[in-house]
Formats: structure tokens, C-alpha cells, sequence
């Protein structure tokens, strides 16, 4: 466990993961590491999708580091590829899809969100 004021090195391999709604995600901080934002690897699968969902008070920063798939981002879908990079601002509803490919995303939220705080799913 760090604290707000440690430095942070993570091995690839290290960082904690979890399935949210069949998604694989590693959490790269500490939840306690986090005060000014939370960071995240996100991993769809081939075929898989990330169910829509949206934040309250998080704004969110996504990196596209690889695969591919599509993203709707309220009411506009946009095509994923290896260094695309989009702001996904509060409220605003965001869903992944993919087809043949995986798709592999840096995420970042400020203030931080988690599972179980500020993550709404849309039924």
C-alpha cells in the first residue's frame, strides 16, 4: 500500500486486476495512492463489449496503446486505433466494442473513480 505522497513504479505484471461486467481492468495505483486521479489498463477482448456507463464527476482520459474497436461517446461513434487518444468529460455515456481484434486502453479519471464509487452502468 502507498501513501498520496509515495512515488509509484508498477511491473507489468503486478498491478492488481478485477473483471467489471466481464472487463478486464488493472488498477495501476493504490486506491490510496489516489488523490488527484485514479489510472487504469483496460483490456476488451476480440468480440467483447464494454457495456455503456458514465461518471458523475469524473472526467476521463483514454490512450488507444493497442488493438482496435469502436467507441460511442454520447452521441457520436468514433473508430479505435493504436494511438488515438479522447476525453470522455462527466455525465457523458461511453461504451467499447470490438470484433476481431483485442483493444488495450490507458485510463485516467480525475478526481479518481472506482468500481464502486462514481461508475454507473446503463441498464
Amino acid at each position: 500500500m502507498s501513501s498520496k505522497n509515495d512515488v509509484v513504479f508498477v511491473e507489468p505484471s503486478s498491478s492488481p486486476k478485477f473483471k467489471l461486467k466481464g472487463i478486464e481492468i488493472h488498477q495501476l495505483l493504490d486506491r490510496d495512492a489516489c488523490s488527484n486521479f485514479s489510472a487504469y489498463l483496460v483490456k476488451l477482448e476480440p468480440h467483447q463489449v464494454k457495456k455503456a456507463s458514465f461518471h458523475k464527476k469524473g472526467e476521463e482520459l483514454y490512450y488507444v496503446l493497442s488493438g482496435s474497436g469502436q467507441a460511442k461517446l454520447g452521441d457520436a461513434s468514433y473508430a479505435l486505433k493504436m494511438g488515438c487518444f479522447f476525453r470522455v468529460p462527466p455525465s457523458t455515456i461511453h461504451e467499447f466494442t470490438t470484433e476481431e481484434d483485442s483493444l488495450h486502453l490507458l485510463n485516467f479519471h480525475s478526481p479518481p473513480v472506482f468500481a464502486d464509487h462514481d461508475t454507473y452502468f446503463v441498464e
